[in-house]
């Protein structure tokens, strides 16, 4: 097959961004960040350039050999064919065949997708990423080459959803998708974390779930190309850690020494503007967690999506800087509230319940595994309420909780604001 280098579109030939584009038609529009789509069969990858990976057996881009053994499962895969075109655009030649066989190999079985460990990629040189929408794309605009283009998922594509990457930004809001189920890009407008797109002829809006991104060190187009934020810190010295990487928590005069447990997760939580000092030199590590500041967390590492459609019934909200975050909590069915009317934003948290809004958070952006034997061994898990014991399971399973002791979880201990970074960091950094 002819090769067929395909840059990005000029916002004037995509009807408001919200029609797809004739494949036959894209053969030399461009726009920002001027990367190429190769359409070939090709088993060579370079920075800057995508290898397009269909997963439609009927499309005249429907390589068989990409997909190797999976090729039967083609059909259910958009996730690891659109992982497998963001790879290749930092330089990482991981054919679904390739990622498929790396997973397995290291143990994991899968199922419906078989990329279950999509964030495990260290093998190809890359690093996972899980972004706001809005960060992943600046990311990737900036530097290109070295950040993947992000992936993101569609819920109502679909009955299933759908997984799509995101491949550049043709004007204010509107930006290119390249989707395996499809061979002609399309547009999508994303504002406020929320989605707007055409398909089968009707209008959707959906508020965008998590963001994907991979990073692959010495890829990039540009001059310089930052590495992400690091997830492991250790004495934060001069602004600095010890192995010389910027440390965002320095200007607090109370966070621990690198060394200590509490440091890594602080860093990590100020560094993604998740947490914020209480006082411009004070993080108060040990003060309790309440539940305002929990759904705020929350909300940040959601995007901070718009809720001007939607509303509360709690007549108890008096500062301004958690309504949004409580108006989402409520909306999402991440919180109840304590009664009908009353959020009480102001009392601390249990860490039954630190756990239980977590796991309610990350049952809208993904599964939430646990054993069922998770809890055993410790003493108390009897003192667990009964509507906290399966996020307690999950958090237990995943190692984003451990007991404060060997044999206790404290479940109705209070949770502090270093425990919650540092949970925090756990689950971040596991997907």
């Amino acid at each position: 097959m002819k090769k067929r280098c395909v840059g990005f579109l000029l916002a004037v030939v995509l009807l408001a961004g919200l029609l797809p584009m004739a494949h036959a038609n894209a053969a030399s529009l461009s726009a920002s960040p001027y990367l190429n789509i190769v359409y070939e069969s090709t088993d060579s990858v370079s920075p800057g350039t995508i290898r397009y990976v269909s997963q439609l057996a009927g499309s005249p881009n429907f390589h068989p050999s990409y997909w190797n053994d999976y090729v039967d499962a083609a059909g259910y895969e958009c996730y690891t064919a659109s992982i497998s075109m963001a790879l290749s655009s930092i330089g990482a030649n991981a054919t679904p065949g390739r990622l498929g066989d790396y997973w397995n190999g290291k143990g994991y079985t899968g199922g419906e997708p078989f990329a279950t460990m999509a964030w495990d990629v260290e093998g190809f040189g890359a690093t996972y990423l899980e972004r706001t929408f809005s960060t992943a794309i600046e990311n990737f605009l900036n530097n290109p080459g070295s950040y993947s283009p992000p992936v993101i998922h569609l819920t109502t594509y679909s009955e299933r959803g759908h997984y799509v990457m995101v491949a550049g930004k043709v004007s204010d809001n509107t930006y290119l998708i390249v989707d395996p189920a499809n061979d002609a890009p399309w547009t999508i407008k994303i504002e406020n974390n929320v989605a707007t797109y055409m398909r089968h002829d009707e209008l959707r809006t959906e508020e965008l779930e998590k963001t994907t991104q991979y990073y692959k060190a010495g890829g990039s187009l540009s001059q310089s190309a930052p590495a992400p934020t690091p997830v492991t810190a250790t004495i934060a010295s001069a602004g600095h850690h010890q192995d010389g990487s910027s440390c965002a928590s320095a200007a607090m005069t109370d966070v621990p020494a690198e060394s200590n447990w509490a440091h890594a997760g602080i860093d990590y939580c100020m560094s993604q503007g998740l947490m914020q000092g209480v006082t411009n030199s004070q993080f108060r590590p040990e003060s309790e967690m309440t539940r305002a500041m929990l759904v705020t967390v929350l909300y940040r590492a959601a995007g901070q999506p718009d809720v001007s459609c939607y509303t509360n019934p709690f007549t108890d909200l008096s500062a301004c800087w958690y309504q949004n975050a409580v108006t989402w909590a409520y909306a999402r069915g991440i919180t109840s509230g304590v009664s009908a009317t009353s959020f009480a934003p102001d009392s601390s948290l249990t860490r039954e319940q630190l756990v239980s809004m977590l796991y309610r958070y990350r049952q809208l952006t993904g599964s939430t595994p646990a054993r069922m034997d998770a809890l055993d061994g410790f003493y108390d898990q009897s003192s667990i309420s009964g509507w906290a014991a399966e996020p307690m399971r999950w958090a237990v399973t995943g190692g984003l909780l451990s007991g404060t002791s060997s044999t206790s979880l404290s479940p109705d201990g209070a949770a502090t604001r270093a425990q919650l970074a540092s949970i925090l960091l756990r689950y971040m950094s596991n997907g």
